[in-house]
């Protein structure tokens, strides 16, 4: 790691992206230590070559998002995540959000640390209430860790959030009408059970109304078609009765 970090030296970044690059550096040096001790050397030499990249003009590459987690109860975040696993910017879609990106420090760091912060803040705690919902929602090429982490995480348990995953049209899409993707998932989830829901009715709902209104007309459903096959029956029985 002192290799690293005299290379860093000579390299014009800014001091925050020097700062979270070792810190990266270290935790996954750490991690392969531990586990392949004898490819440490080839390793660093790796992390060199990739830091002198990014002091040649690849900062733009270390802020692009591959990876999104849409954050819902009521404030309605997104993380936007690096091919490092940190989260490079956040975006917020009501006033709930914005206040929430506004207090709490998400950037820089990784995107379950972030998570964390989010729930243990007393501030954003207060949306966290017996009748809400948390809902996280993933957008990756490859989601299948990122799902695995949020469902194993001790405080998304706590709070009993539902994960789920979407795709880049959705997120797109979502966009456009200035809404998360994660709650414009949930609305195209409701319009399968009640297509007269609109946008706009959806923009002033909770996650927790949300989910409560798909439960419902769920429930609604299977008792229809419940219903349905008991008058099927009937009729059928009924017919049958009649043709003796």
């Amino acid at each position: 790691m002192n290799l690293i970090q005299k290379s860093l030296e000579n390299i014009q970044a800014s001091e925050e992206l020097k700062q979270n690059t070792l810190q990266y550096l270290h935790e996954q040096q750490h991690r392969r230590c531990r586990v392949r001790p004898r490819f440490a050397p080839g390793y660093a030499m790796v992390m060199i070559c990739l830091i002198l990249f990014m002091g040649a003009g690849g900062y733009s590459w270390y802020r692009k998002p591959v990876s999104y987690i849409s954050v819902d109860v009521n404030p309605s975040i997104e993380l936007h995540i690096n091919r490092f696993g940190r989260v490079v910017s956040t975006e917020a879609y009501n006033d709930d959000g914005r206040d929430v990106i506004e207090n709490v420090s998400l950037k820089n760091v990784s995107y379950m640390k972030a998570i964390d912060r989010l729930l243990m803040d007393e501030n954003y705690s207060r949306y966290l209430k017996e009748d809400s919902r948390l809902v996280f929602t993933v957008v990756s090429d490859r989601p299948e860790e990122i799902v695995e982490e949020l469902t194993g995480n001790k405080l998304s348990k706590r709070y009993g959030a539902l994960v789920y995953t979407s795709d880049s049209s959705c997120m797109h899409e979502a966009h456009r009408h200035e809404m998360s993707f994660g709650k414009y998932r949930t609305y195209l989830e409701l319009l399968e059970y009640d297509d007269s829901v609109t946008i706009e009715d959806c923009h002033g709902m909770t996650m927790g109304e949300l989910r409560d209104r798909i439960e419902t007309c769920s429930h609604e459903g299977k008792t229809d078609d419940t219903d349905g096959e008991e008058d099927h029956h009937n009729s059928s029985s009924h017919g049958r009765h009649h043709g003796h």
